[in-house]
């Protein structure tokens, strides 16, 4: 009697950008350098991925990313000042006023019970006016969630969940970007001392990408990076409030 075959987890799009992607770029480096050594490695993983992406691996791996990402979040925001949604409500520091009082006039509509703070209620008490905008925020993101109404929400909700996690991760990946150009260079070297070690066509292409991956980690993915996604998603946010 066959075996009943494996089932495939089914993810949103969300968890497969967001959660998944980072976790996978993160183990890239040990892949490359894996099949540099072992370029037969391609002949069996195939059968060996299937059975680990059926045996639920890839939800641990949705799960791992967003941890790592939503755990250090609160570093981001204390870096900028604060929630990005909320920084762009304040009065003060704001270059565009009209675009503020807008923005008040339509979450007001939100939050029918508490008044939105006044330029002067925020100078006093400004604890209590990010109180009131986070409020404001949390019950405009509730009403948003609908991806094919608000794509561009949910696109940028995407993009700024892959940065933050990806960042979350980055030591983790710079160890694992580090280690796998260091395996791979290691081939290489041996290759020309040691005419028994094989070098395989695909160890120079897996020596440049992991020196781009390492390159990456150490100056492309930091807070500034996921800052610009972070902003991007906030103003969508926003924005979306003009159609509710």
């Amino acid at each position: 009697m066959n075996s009943p075959p494996i089932a495939k987890p089914s993810f949103d799009t969300y968890t497969l950008r967001a959660r998944i992607l980072p976790t996978l770029i993160v183990g890239l480096p040990a892949g490359l350098a894996t099949l540099a050594w072992f370029p037969k490695t391609a002949d069996w993983w195939g059968p060996i991925s299937g059975l680990v992406m059926g045996a639920g691996a890839v939800a641990l791996l949705a799960q791992f990313g967003r941890d790592w990402g939503k755990r250090k979040q609160p570093r981001l925001y204390q870096a900028w000042g604060g929630e990005p949604t909320t920084r762009m409500l304040r009065h003060r520091g704001v270059s565009n006023t009209v675009l503020v009082q807008q923005r008040h006039k339509k979450l007001q509509e939100l939050l029918p019970d508490q008044k939105i703070p006044t330029a002067e209620e925020e100078l006093a008490n400004p604890e209590r006016a990010d109180e009131v905008y986070e409020a404001a925020t949390a019950i405009l993101r509730e009403k948003t969630r609908d991806k094919k109404r608000f794509p561009l929400v949910f696109e940028e909700n995407c993009n700024y969940g892959f940065r933050r996690n990806l960042w979350g991760m980055k030591p983790l990946g710079t160890f694992a970007a580090v280690v796998g150009t260091a395996a791979v260079a290691a081939l290489i070297v041996m290759h020309y001392r040691y005419a028994n070690v094989v070098m395989s066509s695909i160890t120079p292409t897996a020596a440049v990408l992991n020196g781009l991956l390492l390159l990456a980690w150490l100056f492309w993915v930091t807070p500034a990076w996921v800052k610009i996604a972070a902003d991007a998603y906030a103003e969508r946010l926003l924005a979306a409030s003009d159609t509710l």
